[in-house]
Parts: C-alpha cells; sequence; structure tokens
C-alpha cells in the first residue's frame, strides 16, 4: 500500500496521522460494532514500527478486555522505518508468544502471498480472540534499487528510477 489512506475510498472509514492510532480506532470501531450487534470486522493496517509506540499495547490490552474477537490488526512487517533498520528482538521477540499472554491470536504469513492473507482473513471469521497478523514483507519488492533500502520509505523516485521500477515489474 502506497501512501496514506483516503476516506473517499468505500470501505476505508478512516485516514490515519501520526503512528499508533490506526489500531485504537480499529478497536473502537470493533467495540461498538459488538454492542451494535453488527457482524462487521474491523481492519487496521500497521507498519512494524508502530509496534514502538504505547498507543499500540493500549489497544491490545482494550481489544482483549473486551473481546474483540471482530478486529484484525495486519502489521506489516518490513523492518524497517522512516530512519532506520528495526531491531526486531526488541519488539518482536517471540511475538507470537507476547500476544498470546495478551490473549490474542496471533499468525505469521508471507504478506506478498495473497493466498496466505486471504487465508488468515478467513481463519479469522472462526477466532474467538482479536486476530494479529504478522505479514513478512520486502519494502520495495521487485524492485532492485529499492529492495529493503531505508530511504524508499519516504522517497519519491525520479522519472528515470519510476520508468527501471516499471520494467523490473513488468508493468
Amino acid at each position: 500500500v502506497g501512501g496514506q489512506l483516503d476516506i473517499s475510498i468505500p470501505g476505508v472509514e478512516y485516514n490515519t496521522g501520526s503512528l499508533g492510532h490506526a489500531l485504537g480506532i480499529c478497536a473502537g470501531f470493533a467495540f461498538a460494532s459488538k454492542l451494535d450487534g453488527r457482524k462487521n470486522q474491523s481492519i487496521a493496517l500497521i507498519g512494524d514500527a508502530e509496534c514502538d509506540e504505547g498507543a499500540i499495547w493500549e489497544a491490545i490490552l482494550f481489544a482483549a478486555e473486551h473481546k474483540l474477537d471482530n478486529l484484525i490488526c495486519i502489521v506489516d512487517r518490513n523492518r524497517l522505518s522512516v530512519m532506520k533498520i528495526i531491531e526486531s528482538e526488541v519488539v518482536f521477540g517471540d511475538f507470537e508468544k507476547k500476544m498470546s499472554l495478551f490473549d490474542w491470536d496471533c499468525k505469521e504469513i508471507d504478506g506478498h502471498n495473497y493466498h496466505d492473507i486471504f487465508s488468515a482473513l478467513e481463519y479469522s471469521k472462526n477466532s474467538k480472540k482479536p486476530l494479529m497478523l504478522l505479514a513478512n514483507t520486502i519494502k520495495g519488492k521487485g524492485v532492485s534499487f529499492m529492495e529493503n533500502i531505508t530511504k524508499w520509505h519516504h522517497s519519491v523516485p525520479t522519472a528515470k528510477e519510476v520508468k527501471l521500477a516499471k520494467k523490473e515489474l513488468q508493468l
């Protein structure tokens, strides 16, 4: 997903702003759906760098306390932030065990594999807990000069780079 979400797109209910807010807002939507007796699922897509934010952990606790089995959090786990490579052991060391202790279901998936993603979303329909999906990805996948390069978290490619990227992606 490139850029920021746009609420003019059907199904997008909220444009995110500062890091760490999306999961709490989705937890609020999930909670409201339960109170209203609706069967909606709320899905938050966050970056792995956001997992350093306290608001994320508050939302994780809130979702567990209120048994929000209609909440899914997909973590884009590309191990890069705007400024640096993320030391995954600090936040993610045995993340599945950590989420289990917080009474969440947690699955690791290939974030580039549609089958993995859709299977996990289907699995969520039978889960009795909030679901955290760790989507392992490679930033810039398929573009040789962008793969796993921190600067492409925020840089704008030149026209020449766009042409090369399209060629490499066979677009």
